[in-house]
């Protein structure tokens, strides 16, 4: 071969900048397309030996692509970062596409505008709603900040807006009695040129939900962690983008858009909408140094980890979720993603136990909805019937990694004379009688242990175990020739309940166990919707 026919080697180094560290993924293909594996291992520093051509830079970064075509004729070295923040030199600076965000969280993201920015600082800081109830001490208090993409595009939308873009929206207590009701213009700040809306109070903790009641409504839990600050940050579009939603817990009341961890939060969170539970070295120590600072940081990472098959840094992971309950967020045990990060723990660690009671509200991230609803297959005390989670199960969606769903009905809140009912009973006492409150139906035989945990007044008289016996020696045919002549609606719109009734088309010889097992859900739930089925069943029939 003849020496200028000679392909000569160069090499080629590409880099990441530190503020775009676990942002951006970087490939590198040659002039027919194809993938060249990197001969580093550092996935923040890549580099090459390649014959002199035409290779192409791929920079992905929040769904975004950007390829820089580059001619390889000597050594060369790129970095990905901002050109305004590095000088030049010898190696070439590459800006990577802008990453967005609904929290601002700086320059590094395109979407942190001025007049968005600083309201929302503003904002976190000072109230714009009274709380009337006594706070039980608790230093704690829920910022909301809503927003549009830009103001360019908020005046696009606004023109088809048949109403006012804050107009759907509410804020409800656990019970859903309305703190503030947007439309009223009361308790909120809204500015109608820029397009923003903020919301600031001291509550007492306890769990509160941010209700959407327009062509698609939804219902958020927020969950208020006694002596933290709760930030909630989402996106508003023609409809509000659930998929953006942001939250994060502070020990100052103030939004600080150059807090370092949130940028971690937002990228983990990322990763559980794309169902990944990859986490490598570097970003567990970031949390396990920073995790008292930003807990919603050890959360979601501690959630991750153990819904991984790692074992490398179990022990770390472990004392992460104890310190979490008992130092980090201690005095919140009734948390929802607390008692799902026990359940997910016990599942990953031998010998682990977790508290089999009902669950008091829903949790914020939807991992921890799931954990719970796959626990309750087997621990069917974990959701009652005609609770909160018990209706999660049917209406959740799955456009973002917090648990979103259809707004449902609330449970009123208890008269003085069921409260001092329920006080007369140890709390272990009234979670068993919960577990037990069956809407029509015994549910199942309970242990003599349990028997004993009951007060003498209760009387509880199962004859056989509904559970385990076949359906069809449940119910009678009138149930049956309902669900297999309806057409109604409310079945077509709910997975479990289509799915049961497609289980039932099929054959009836299986128990509510079974269904249970098969579709991954509590026998609670699939025995609340044959109770309901049964009373629609009677009302078509008259049986």
């Amino acid at each position: 071969m003849l020496t200028s026919e000679k392909k000569l080697n160069h090499a080629l180094r590409i880099r990441i900048s530190e503020e775009y560290k676990y942002l951006i993924n970087i490939t590198v293909f040659d002039s027919n397309s194809r993938i060249i594996e990197s001969q580093s291992s550092n996935r923040y520093e890549v580099s090459f030996t390649l014959p002199m051509g035409l290779y192409t830079i791929r920079i992905e970064m929040n769904g975004d692509i950007k390829d820089e075509v580059i001619l390889l004729d000597k050594e060369k070295e790129y970095l990905i970062g901002d050109k305004k923040s590095y000088t030049t030199g010898n190696i070439k600076i590459i800006s990577p596409p802008k990453q967005f965000s609904s929290a601002l969280l700086g320059e590094t993201y395109g979407s942190s505008h001025e007049y968005y920015t600083y309201p929302a600082i503003d904002w976190s800081k000072k109230e714009t709603f009274q709380f009337s109830q006594d706070s039980n001490g608790s230093n704690s208090s829920l910022f909301i900040f809503l927003r549009f993409p830009s103001v360019e595009k908020f005046n696009r939308f606004r023109s088809t807006f048949s109403k006012p873009f804050y107009c759907d929206f509410e804020i409800v207590d656990e019970y859903g009695s309305i703190l503030t009701q947007f439309e009223t213009k009361s308790g909120i700040e809204i500015n109608e040129q820029q397009g923003w809306i903020a919301f600031n109070a001291k509550v007492p903790n306890g769990i509160y939900y941010l209700l959407f009641k327009g062509k698609e409504p939804r219902q958020i839990p927020i969950y208020i962690y006694k002596n933290w600050h709760t930030q909630f940050f989402m996106t508003l579009g023609n409809q509000p983008l659930f998929g953006t939603t942001r939250v994060f817990l502070s020990k100052q009341r103030e939004f600080n858009p150059n807090e370092r961890t949130y940028k971690y939060v937002d990228i983990l969170l990322d990763k559980l909408q794309n169902q990944d539970f990859s986490l490598d070295n570097e970003l567990i120590n970031e949390v396990a140094n920073s995790k008292f600072e930003s807990p919603m940081l050890g959360l979601i990472c501690s959630y991750i980890y153990l819904q991984s098959k790692e074992t490398k840094s179990d022990n770390l992971f472990n004392i992460i979720t104890q310190n979490m309950q008992n130092i980090i967020l201690k005095d919140n045990e009734d948390s929802p993603d607390l008692r799902a990060l026990n359940i997910i723990a016990a599942n990953h660690f031998p010998n682990y136990k977790y508290k089999k009671g009902s669950i008091k509200g829903t949790p914020m991230l939807r991992i921890g909805f799931e954990a719970i609803l796959k626990a309750s297959v087997q621990n069917k005390g974990l959701i009652p019937q005609n609770s909160i989670n018990d209706f999660v199960s049917e209406n959740i969606y799955f456009d973002s990694p917090f648990n979103i769903f259809k707004p449902i009905p609330f449970k009123k809140k208890q008269t003085r004379k069921q409260a001092k009912t329920k006080r007369s009973f140890s709390k272990i006492e009234v979670e068993l009688l919960e577990s037990l409150d069956n809407d029509g139906i015994e549910l199942t035989e309970i242990s003599s242990k349990e028997k004993m945990l009951l007060p003498k007044s209760f009387s509880h008289n199962p004859k056989i175990d509904k559970f385990t016996t076949s359906i069809k020696n449940l119910f009678d045919d009138s149930l049956f020739s309902y669900i297999r002549s309806t057409n109604e609606p409310d079945i077509e719109n709910s997975w479990i309940k289509s799915s049961i009734a497609d289980i039932i088309r099929s054959k009836n010889d299986m128990s509510i166990n079974d269904i249970s097992n098969d579709l991954n859900v509590s026998g609670n739930t699939v025995t609340r919707i044959f109770n309901d089925w049964k009373k629609e069943a009677k009302k078509k029939f008259g049986k």
